[in-house]
């Protein structure tokens, strides 16, 4: 359940050049101790550097080195986008502007077109002489937290932190990872309380296509993760972050995500903030089978309906018990097989039954098997 995906405006779209001008008017009401020179300049070079993003310019210069940077600021063209298609033509608001050292400032613009706010997005600026550097506010909101290196993971909470269950994540993304045969890599992880925590730290104040939005995490993302209800385990997106490395034909999302609740979890946590597991969900599937004779395992993985609430998929369920079946009786060239088998179901049911002899036709009866 990639997040870069879910997340729509963190994808990037062609577009044709576009100059967003920020509203500054002295009668806009905005209240800053800023000088007027300063802040000509800081929204100019703001200005500059979303006209290079938009023409697919280098920003070398313009933005912090961390990674993560080029990803929220890669955003800012998706925003661009839908502007340049409002007929209103309502420009960028200025909506804050102050100091939190002598050269370093933290400004905040609101995206609406449309006669609609659909972003607050707050950036931190750094004026060094006659050159400004841009960042998200990741690190200037994180300054304080506290740090916690457990082998590849380097985690950063503000208060508390299970090492358990790192020590156990970090032991899990080895282990995929190898399994894949490929090297496990340094990820940078923060425990966020909810995704609404998760956005803010990145820089979204407000994103109108996830308000609301809680449960999710975020990542892997220039090998940052934030994390799903301020759990250490990000082992589900961990999985479709090396098997987006491992293969080379297009994502199957079946195999992928059977795989990825296989060998990591659920994605989402229960009301004890653990991580759900496909066993604590099988309860729940005999006991809806039950209740629902008429309904086939096949019908349930071909509509995926959302009998475990919006915190499980029995798509993804059933695809589990195939995956571990694949790989009780192939073992991991199996499942290497089986998520490299590229999209559609038709590809799917092709590499099951030529793994294991599980197919459409047969599927059911199989799958009955398998649940028992």
């Amino acid at each position: 359940m990639n997040k870069v995906i879910i997340i729509a405006f963190f994808i990037l779209r062609a577009s044709l050049p576009v100059l967003a001008q920020i509203d500054v008017a002295e009668n806009a009401g905005l209240h800053t101790e800023v000088s007027k020179e300063t802040r000509k300049k800081l929204l100019n070079s703001i200005d500059t550097l979303l006209l290079h993003i938009n023409s697919g310019m280098s920003v070398f210069g313009e933005i912090d080195t961390l990674a993560f940077n080029r990803s929220f600021f890669d955003s800012f063209k998706d925003m661009e986008n839908a502007m340049e298609k409002d007929t209103i033509k309502k420009p960028l608001q200025l909506i804050s502007l102050y100091p939190v050292t002598n050269f370093k400032y933290f400004i905040s613009l609101a995206f609406i077109y449309q006669n609609s706010l659909k972003y607050i997005v707050n950036i931190i600026a750094v004026v060094e002489g006659d050159k400004i550097i841009f960042s998200s506010p990741l690190w200037y909101i994180t300054r304080k937290w506290k740090i916690a290196e457990v082998g590849n993971i380097t985690y950063f909470y503000p208060d508390s932190i299970n090492l358990s269950r790192a020590r156990k994540f970090d032991k899990t993304n080895s282990r995929i990872a190898r399994n894949l045969d490929l090297q496990p890599e340094r990820f940078t992880f923060y425990l966020c309380d909810n995704h609404q925590e998760a956005m803010r730290l990145m820089g979204f104040q407000y994103d109108l296509s996830s308000a609301g939005n809680f449960r999710d995490g975020y990542g892997v993302d220039n090998s940052v993760i934030f994390s799903t209800m301020h759990n250490e385990d990000f082992s589900h997106d961990t999985f479709h972050y090396y098997s987006a490395k491992f293969r080379k034909h297009a994502r199957n999302s079946a195999a992928d995500e059977g795989v990825a609740y296989s060998w990591g979890n659920a994605y989402y946590t229960d009301e004890q903030g653990e991580m759900i597991t496909p066993k604590q969900l099988m309860p729940k599937l005999k006991k809806y089978l039950r209740q629902h004779p008429e309904v086939t395992p096949l019908q349930l993985f071909e509509q995926n309906p959302p009998i475990f609430g919006p915190t499980g998929k029995v798509r993804s369920l059933l695809s589990s018990l195939v995956c571990d079946e694949v790989e009780r009786q192939k073992g991991i060239d199996g499942i290497k097989v089986l998520i490299d088998c590229d999209k559609g179901d038709e590809n799917y049911f092709r590499a099951t039954d030529g793994l294991i002899g599980i197919n459409r036709s047969n599927f059911n009866d199989k799958l009955k098997s398998l649940i028992k």
